[in-house]
């Protein structure tokens, strides 16, 4: 087993700006731990010293603050290249979670996420600490539904009115663009106000689903939210709930709250309008086997082709013709009937559907394997709607044969080419929408969640992996969603993409819908599977196979458009 100093590594909880965070157990005080890997190599002696200092500085902050809603910081220390900070294990999800539940009745609910959410920050104000990265990834809930506000890493420490500073860059700044105060977007001082504002922003997601600034480019989301006043959303939340958020995301930080919780005490007195919501109800951010992005025997060579199963040559699916029934008439034979095919009628629960909007987000990484570079920028002009699950092997016979037998496990060991007649059968419908598999392109965006975080920070939580699979599939729907509601987009089955591998498409694919190489050998899929290494577990890993290939960690996933 791995260890750390008398820290035993168990497995990776997810990544971020500063590093990798790990699940660990701490066997002198019998306690799992969380602990932050962040490395220091890479740089000359000096960037390394101030970045260890930076992280000490942040270590000393955080452990500062003993408060039931902040996650507690025990330990930092130095292991050759790479700093860790250990910090308190909250089993649970992200705030995310709830956002993407789409339940706005829930007004107790959210006011005590938000109660406790400003207790924590007051708290932290109190001491001269500034959060400055208040979203949703950053407050957890856990398995009690209480919240945990984690990573203070990047706060300023004010004292008597100086500002302990962290180099940065010029004009660089710290935070969400979406969640930031305007003081914060133009590189101003800021303080506990600035998180308020923050915490206003997620109000405005909790209640309605949705963020008060939105646009397609950070230019003009920078502007919005330094100028624009925020929507009207009548019908949507209570005049006076309208008047509070708008006070505490005030573009000046004296028109605000004198604290956080005077906002959310405020908040108490204006519950929303039941039976209207902002959102359309979400159905919901990784992975197991090696990249696979090149030619068959050149991936072999180059030791980056998965190893999988030997494919089984399986008979097609025979369907049994059905017969008719035959009314009996006195003294009259029956009449013959010629046997049928069984009527495709699938109902409309067997595959649920929500809904992803048009958009455009960074594609790739720049720091995993080659064939996942360079990350690069795309732009998806049209919504669609995504199965909120993996195909289930009832709904693939629902569709195949048209009997609803089967169980709530992801159809697997099904070639690309056998998917192909499952969705001839969906189109065969004629119901008003096409049926396909998603492009690599929209299946990455649709996994990020309305995130831009490609590994979760609560894998176990997410999604079926060698961590906590048993190395077997599971039935969907047992883990929590993404932020769009959408189950299982990693881990458990990978998913077959409509997309052809081409040998470096990222570096010249299209900015706009890219659609893949326009032919090849090997298609590709994503999500890793239940055999999935937490390292591998992420949005933008690729994997790929021939057309014809079947394993048990391969299914699908489709989506559809209006025809």
């Amino acid at each position: 087993m791995e260890k750390l100093g008398r820290y035993e590594i168990r497995g990776e909880l997810g990544r971020g700006g500063m590093g990798v965070v790990l699940r660990a157990y701490d066997p002198t005080l019998d306690r799992e731990v969380a602990i932050k890997s962040v490395r220091l190599d890479g740089v000359d002696e000096a960037a390394r010293a101030s970045l260890e200092e930076r992280l000490s500085r942040e270590a000393r902050a955080a452990a500062k603050l003993q408060h039931p809603n902040i996650v507690a910081v025990y330990d930092f220390f130095r292991v050759e290249d790479r700093a860790y900070i250990v910090m308190e294990y909250v089993k649970g999800s992200m705030l995310d979670a709830m956002i993407a539940g789409g339940n706005r009745q829930n007004t107790q609910g959210m006011l005590k996420v938000l109660r406790q959410a400003a207790s924590a920050l007051d708290a932290a104000h109190a001491q001269g600490i500034v959060h400055r990265d208040i979203k949703p990834g950053n407050i957890l809930i856990d398995e009690s539904g209480n919240i945990k506000i984690t990573d203070f890493g990047i706060a300023r420490i004010t004292t008597a009115g100086a500002t302990e500073t962290m180099s940065q860059g010029m004009g660089s700044t710290v935070g969400t663009l979406g969640y930031m105060a305007p003081e914060q977007i133009r590189g101003e001082a800021v303080d506990g106000r600035a998180d308020q504002f923050s915490l206003g922003i997620v109000a405005y997601q909790l209640f309605t689903g949705e963020m008060p600034f939105q646009a397609d480019t950070w230019i003009a989301l920078s502007y919005k939210i330094i100028h624009d006043a925020p929507p009207q959303l009548t019908g949507v939340v209570s005049p006076v709930m309208q008047t509070t958020m708008e006070r505490a995301i005030a573009k000046l930080p004296g028109d605000r709250f004198e604290s956080c919780s005077a906002f959310v005490e405020s908040l108490s007195g204006a519950a929303p309008i039941t039976g209207k919501s902002a959102v359309v109800p979400a159905a919901a951010a990784p992975r197991s086997r090696m990249v696979l992005l090149v030619a068959v025997a050149s991936v072999l060579a180059m030791g980056l082709y998965w190893t999988f199963l030997r494919p089984k040559q399986e008979a097609p699916v025979a369907v049994a013709p059905a017969t008719v029934p035959q009314a009996k008439l006195e003294y009259t034979p029956p009449p013959v009937v010629p046997k049928v095919e069984p009527k495709l009628e699938p109902k409309q629960e067997w595959i649920e559907f929500v809904p992803i909007p048009a958009g455009q987000f960074l594609m790739g990484s720049d720091t995993d394997e080659d064939q996942m570079k360079p990350r690069h920028m795309v732009r998806l002009t049209q919504g669609f709607e995504m199965a909120v699950t993996e195909t289930t092997e009832k709904q693939w016979n629902a569709v195949m044969t048209g009997k609803e037998t089967g169980s709530q496990f992801p159809k697997s060991e099904v070639s690309w080419n056998e998917v192909q007649s499952f969705i001839a059968k969906l189109n065969a419908k004629n119901d008003g929408f096409r049926y396909r598999l998603p492009t690599e392109a929209e299946w990455e965006y649709a996994a990020l969640g309305k995130t831009t975080v490609d590994r979760p920070r609560n894998s176990m939580d997410v999604a079926w992996y060698h961590d906590n699979s048993g190395d077997r599939k599971q039935e969907v729907r047992k883990l929590l969603p993404n932020g769009y509601g959408l189950h299982d987009m990693l881990g458990n089955v990978s998913e077959w993409t409509s997309d052809w591998f081409e040998q470096d498409y990222y570096a010249s694919s299209p900015a706009v819908n890219p659609l893949g190489g326009k032919t090849g050998e090997i298609k590709i899929s994503r999500g890793g599977s239940y055999e999935t290494f937490g390292m591998q577990l992420s949005t933008n890993w690729r994997f790929g196979d021939k057309p014809d290939f079947k394993a048990p960690i391969l299914g699908f996933r489709v989506v559809r458009v209006k025809r």
